[in-house]
């Protein structure tokens, strides 16, 4: 019973992680700011490989309640999706470069002061 609480919660948490990524890379909605806001390039990749992990997780789960010989596959696919999991977090914290400052813009010569 744990076994299947534990599967169908972490195929949960990565289809709504992996495409809340993927919909903050197509259309930002403003909740992330864009000073923090993943590259696009490795954010869709994580997050479609998070959605289609947790797919084939959650499938392969629902399916050895009809075939046995499938529930030997969850507790080794359960810790491949954990791991992945903790390396998306470690991701998410590490490996991003943040630009909190802003560009430096070009200078007009009056620096604020009317001539």
């Amino acid at each position: 019973m744990f076994l299947y609480l534990s599967v169908y919660l972490l195929a949960a948490v990565m289809l709504f992680q992996g495409t809340n990524l993927l919909v903050e890379q197509s259309a930002p909605t403003g909740v992330v700011p864009p000073e923090v806001r993943p590259a696009d390039v490795p954010a869709s990749r994580w997050g479609s490989y998070l959605v289609a992990f947790g797919a084939v997780l959650a499938l392969v789960g629902i399916l050895s309640h009809a075939y046995a010989w499938l529930v030997v596959a969850l507790a080794p696919l359960r810790n491949l999706g954990f791991a992945s999991v903790a390396v998306y977090a470690l991701w998410l914290v590490f490996g991003r470069k943040v630009n909190y400052l802003p560009a430096p813009g070009g200078s007009n010569g009056n620096h604020g002061h009317a001539h």
